[in-house]
């Protein structure tokens, strides 16, 4: 007896042999994923560790991260395990970083500040239709030549979503560098044509001139200088004067110091409307700058007049060469410089 062969066809596998392959091929994803899962550092143990060190407690860093405390327990459980050292130690004071907990919180910091640079880039490139923006700025320049540049761009594009914060240049820089925001409407000051405070740019950056102000003094209409054309700063020497934070003080300081003074401070307040009306009133004397010109209510108890020598401020907007041309951040830099020239000052050259 003799039967008869069927031709061979051995790409041709037998369902179970195709079911068994199937589940040893999933079976060996599982196994390397899980391996993977307990043999790596992730972010989310980077922001786990700059938690656990800004709160000084497991529940504050579960708070501040949505999260479980178990959780957040189980993956410092798992990071040590993987490290083959203690991460936390207990004290005092609570929970605070070990030796080796301090050297990756560290490293942490660069990384996640690249990765914020990253992510900024990346949504960034959403456009116009969708997106965001975010800009940091200056007080007088929030008030007085944002709202209408957001204004502008909300009309033309409602889906795009803009944010401020105002901040003072240093601060805006490092809000820019640390990707947290798109923008930085910063300024540089001179005094009598001398650069008095630089733009201190890095390489990767590009600023964008918008406007040239003066800088003025806010007298009262009954001082004796309000009824001259310029005041010379060294005339004000006796002056009760009105400044504000420190930080923001810093050119009336070196300003006077130059003519041979220091300002007797006797009012400090960084709400330009107060400080227009503590002028008004006779309470003393403040430097002001054009900008806020745009929207201080006018008082006709207050007079602002130049100064001699000529103090001024170069505004400009910096974002990053990555930035630059993507559009949402070029649409916003072309309405800052029209938002500029419809509010009549010199442009920058």
């Amino acid at each position: 007896m003799s039967f008869a062969r069927s031709p061979a066809q051995p790409w041709a596998s037998p369902p179970c042999r195709s079911e068994t392959y199937k589940f040893k091929r999933d079976l060996l994803h599982t196994i390397i994923t899980f391996r993977y899962s307990l043999h790596v550092i992730e972010l989310k143990h980077l922001r786990l560790l700059r938690a656990i060190q800004s709160q000084g407690t497991l529940s504050g860093a579960a708070r501040e991260l949505g999260c479980s405390q178990p959780a957040i327990t189980q993956q410092v459980q798992g990071l040590e395990r993987y490290l083959k050292t203690p991460l936390l130690v207990r004290g005092r004071r609570g929970i605070q970083l070990s030796q080796a907990g301090l050297v990756l919180l560290r490293h942490s910091e660069q990384i996640l500040t690249a990765v914020s640079l990253a992510e900024a880039e990346v949504e960034a490139v959403a456009g116009l239709r969708a997106g965001r923006i975010r800009v940091a700025s200056f007080p007088s320049a929030a008030a007085a030549l944002l709202p209408q540049t957001f204004a502008a761009i909300k009309a033309e594009h409602p889906g795009l979503s803009i944010e401020m914060v105002e901040a003072n240049p240093p601060r805006a820089f490092e809000l820019l560098r640390s990707g947290e925001c798109d923008l930085a409407v910063v300024y540089s000051r001179s005094t009598g044509g001398e650069v008095t405070e630089e733009v201190p740019l890095e390489e990767n950056e590009v600023l964008t001139p918008l406007l040239v102000e003066r800088v003025h003094v806010a007298l009262p209409a009954s001082h004796e200088a309000a009824a001259r054309r310029w005041v010379n700063l060294g005339d004000l020497e006796d002056a009760t004067w009105i400044a504000g934070c420190a930080l923001c003080r810093s050119h009336l300081l070196r300003a006077c110091r130059a003519v041979g003074f220091s300002p007797r401070i006797g009012f400090q307040t960084n709400d330009y409307l107060a400080l227009h009306r503590l002028a008004a009133l006779g309470l003393g004397v403040a430097l002001v700058p054009e900008l806020m010109h745009a929207v201080a209510p006018s008082d006709s108890a207050l007079v602002l007049r130049p100064l001699e020598p000529l103090n001024t401020r170069r505004v400009g907007a910096v974002t990053t060469e990555a930035l630059m041309h993507l559009p949402g951040v070029q649409r916003m830099l072309e309405e800052l410089q029209r938002s500029a020239r419809d509010l009549g000052l010199a442009e920058a050259g």
